[in-house]
């Protein structure tokens, strides 16, 4: 009977094996990771140079995180593009430019509240949709004016008045009195907390203003004292020396400050704001927080690695993310707008946003909170809750 002999392999046939053998483990790897792939292309707007170049670069080692986390969990990132906004608003036109020539899909940003303006403006007559992380831009549909494909995360001074006064409510307090700058920033929180007033059951008991250099506020805190309580809407040096004037004097009424004082490398060199309370980003709180537990278990990660610091404007771009992969994984790469006016209940790190076709930010003031900052740690004045009714 004849012996049937083993066929043998040839180097050759090893090789062809070896060669077809790649290419099928490249296919498969193309398709494990073609929803990574083809994702939005993002231009993220952050101050990489100037005197906040440390907070931008900070911003940018947070957002690859973020992106990368985003990638691991959801199968999904975004191709980003950074560019330098430079510690001042002027080169918002360039960047906007460069962003619609190169075709990128959305913009988010700024890290300076003062540049919102500038970036809207040029993103409106070109056409280039954004999300907007501070500022005062509150994309709400009001009669005339279209909401357009812009969002809004982080705190608006409109959101951060009505978490006080909420907060206020919750203490039964009926009497407020405010103390505020002749500048921008106090005439905007002015405005809106003029304007809830009303609705919160508040009565203004007297408002007094002071400049933006002035060392000593006692005449017009004094002229407030019948009041339950006063809030200081002014820039963050200002607050600083009412709040020094405040523990120099020793007056028996509280005094709330703004959001901005909130991010903890201002606290930390300004002792005079220690245990006085100001509006802050839900992520501050240590229990109970109300958004995104993934996003905030990343961050403390991340914190005590000193990657990142507690500021108010790491959610607000966070949350920027979190609004375009939301949108994304509900209406696509080219619906992501549609998407994300559907999504309805969207949690962050600055709290939950309920977003529609007629609200663009939805930013719920129940689920930010009040907090006030010593031992280095923020502790909660108004706590932030999931309950937003």
């Amino acid at each position: 009977m004849p012996v049937r002999s083993r066929p043998v392999l040839h180097a050759s046939t090893w090789l062809n094996w070896g060669k077809n053998s790649l290419k099928i483990a490249i296919l498969i790897l193309f398709f494990w990771s073609a929803p990574v792939l083809a994702s939005l292309r993002v231009g993220v707007i952050l101050p990489l140079t100037g005197d906040q170049a440390r907070l931008g670069q900070a911003l940018q080692a947070w957002l690859e995180e973020v992106n990368l986390y985003f990638a691991r969990n959801y199968g999904l990132s975004f191709r980003l593009r950074f560019f330098d906004s430079g510690s001042r608003c002027r080169k918002m036109p360039q960047i906007v430019e460069k962003a619609f020539l190169e075709g990128l899909n959305v913009l988010v940003g700024p890290a300076q509240p003062a540049c919102a303006a500038a970036l809207l403006k040029e993103a409106r007559r070109l056409g280039v949709p954004a999300v907007i992380t501070s500022g005062d831009f509150h994309p709400v549909k009001s009669f005339r004016t279209p909401l357009g494909p812009y969002f809004r995360t982080g705190l608006s001074t409109r959101a951060a008045v009505k978490v006080l006064y909420r907060c206020f409510k919750k203490k039964g307090w009926h009497k407020i009195g405010l103390l505020l700058t002749k500048d921008p920033v106090g005439r905007e929180g002015e405005r809106w907390l003029l304007a809830y007033a009303t609705e919160f059951a508040l009565k203004i008991g007297g408002k007094r203003y002071f400049g933006l250099k002035d060392t000593d506020v006692s005449v017009h805190l004094e002229a407030l004292l019948s009041c339950d309580a006063v809030v200081c809407w002014a820039p963050p040096g200002a607050s600083y020396r009412v709040a020094k004037n405040l523990t120099a004097n020793r007056f028996g009424i509280p005094v709330y400050f703004s959001h901005l004082v909130a991010g903890e490398p201002f606290l930390k060199e300004h002792a005079g704001l220690y245990a006085h309370p100001f509006v802050g980003a839900a992520f501050f709180s240590e229990d109970d927080f109300p958004g995104d537990k993934g996003l905030k278990r990343l961050f403390e990660k991340l914190y005590l690695s000193k990657t990142t610091w507690r500021h108010p404007v790491f959610a607000a771009y966070a949350d920027a993310f979190n609004f375009l992969r939301i949108g994304v994984l509900k209406g696509g790469t080219a619906g992501w707008r549609r998407g994300l006016e559907r999504a309805g209940l969207v949690k962050g790190l600055t709290g939950l946003y309920f977003l529609s076709t007629d609200d663009h930010y939805g930013l719920l003031p129940a689920s930010v909170g009040v907090f006030r900052y010593q031992w280095f740690r923020y502790e909660p004045v108004c706590k932030p809750t999931a309950n937003i009714f």
